[in-house]
This record gives structure tokens, sequence and C-alpha cells, in this order.
């Protein structure tokens, strides 16, 4: 190939969007002091192009939605669309939200595609309040005193006073409550926050098989975690943060 050749081809990747991301040697030292033969490891790394414009432009608008509808997740996490065709989501802590655009793709609806951020959503929930552990959380409230007021001091109907008949009311709701809940599920919390964000419930249902066979890809969760820092509860975002393509 002349000279002229090289430059031209780099300018066609470059209009392509191709990244290539090359093998490369780190020179570990050896661990043998008595000898100066040092070892070589090999880093592969996955190639992966960006993502197209719309792919990453329907998970922001998806993304800020659902977020927008479910305050009381309590999080506002960065939303990155990776270019690969490899079906595969996963998430940082509770900074990050990363999908492939082969996941992308596979929702044919926006419906679809909530019910994977949410579901991922709700695994961060879940391991945020494992993590807080039972200390930090609210205890259970007792049940209210039975104070007579004046000459109130019941009759054949019970108390009169309607202020304290209607705490009770409200205290045995929530003990109900309590005890139908049961164990985190984070199916559950993604269908109630589908439901707030305006999308069907059984959107999540259809999305199950895709997120199944995406379930034993871990290439992009693992190559971004080790080049990227650890996450520590200074790194996490404010309510400023932006969904961006990655």
């Amino acid at each position: 190939m002349n000279r002229y050749g090289l430059p031209i081809l780099a300018a066609l990747l470059s209009s392509a969007g191709c990244v290539m991301l090359q093998e490369s040697k780190t020179e570990l030292v050896t661990p043998n002091p008595f000898t100066n033969s040092p070892g070589a490891s090999t880093v592969t790394r996955t190639s992966f192009s960006p993502s197209s414009m719309k792919a990453a432009a329907r998970v922001d608008a998806v993304g800020r939605n659902v977020l927008a509808a479910n305050p009381q997740l309590g999080m506002q996490p960065l939303f990155r669309t990776i270019g690969a065709p490899e079906p595969e989501v996963f998430h940082r802590g509770t900074v990050e939200v990363n999908i492939t655009e082969g996941i992308v793709n596979q929702c044919a609806t926006d419906g679809q595609l909530a019910a994977v951020l949410l579901l991922e959503l709700a695994k961060m929930v879940g391991e945020r309040e494992a993590a807080a552990g039972p200390q930090p959380r609210k205890p259970d409230r007792l049940a209210p005193l039975d104070a007579p007021v004046g000459n109130d001091y019941g009759g054949s109907f019970g108390s009169a006073d309607q202020i304290h008949r209607a705490e009770l009311a409200k205290f045995e709701k929530e003990s109900r409550e309590r005890a139908a809940r049961g164990p985190f599920d984070p199916q559950s919390l993604a269908r109630s926050c589908l439901t707030k964000a305006g999308y069907a419930p059984a959107d999540l249902d259809t999305v199950l098989p895709i997120l199944s066979a995406a379930a034993d890809n871990r290439t992009f969760a693992k190559q971004i975690a080790t080049s990227l820092p650890a996450i520590t509860p200074s790194t996490l975002p404010g309510p400023e943060q932006k969904s961006v393509s990655q």
C-alpha cells in the first residue's frame, strides 16, 4: 500500500464509527528475585462501535421518564448505551445503568425497554437496601395508646374518640401491608414502577426471555469494572447528572 493509502483507510474507519480496542501487553515484575526474566500478561478487550444516536436517545428518553415518574426510588443514575449486538445489561452501584444496543433493538416497544431498565433499577434498590442493614431502617410503629379524653370511657360500641379509632385503623392497615410484603422482590417493584410511568406491567413478562438469554453475558460488565475506578459514596451523582451514550 502506498503512502497515500493509509490516511484514506484511517478516514474511512473513522467515518464508520469503528473503535478497535487492541490487545495490550503489561510487563510484570518477576516473582523470583534471582532471575532476570519478567513475566508478561496479555489483557484482551472486546471491540465495539459507539451506539447509534437513535438507540442512545431512546434509552435516554425512556430512562428519564421512568425516573421522573418514580422519585421514590431515590436515585438518578447515568444511562449508558453500548454499541454492541451482544445482549447485556448491568449496573454499577447506584450510579450507572449500562445496556447494549443488542437489547435495545430487541425491545419492540418503549414499554419493554422501560421494563428492562426498571428491573435493573429495582436490583439497584435491593442492593442498596441490603447494604444499609437493619439499623438505619425505620422501626415498626407501635400501636397508638388508648387514652380516654374527658368523659370518653367507651361504652357498648367502644371508644367514641374518632381520632384514636382512625389512628388504630391506620396502624392495622400498615401491619397487614408489612406482613404481606415478605422478602424484597425486584420484579414486583419493577411492575409497580411501570404502572406509575404509564406502561403496562405485562411488559415485564415479555422481556424476561430476553433478559434470561442475556444473563450469562458479562463481557462488558467485567471490562468496564476493570477500566473504571471503584464506586464510593462520594462518587454518587446528584439530580443534575444526565444520561449519556458510550
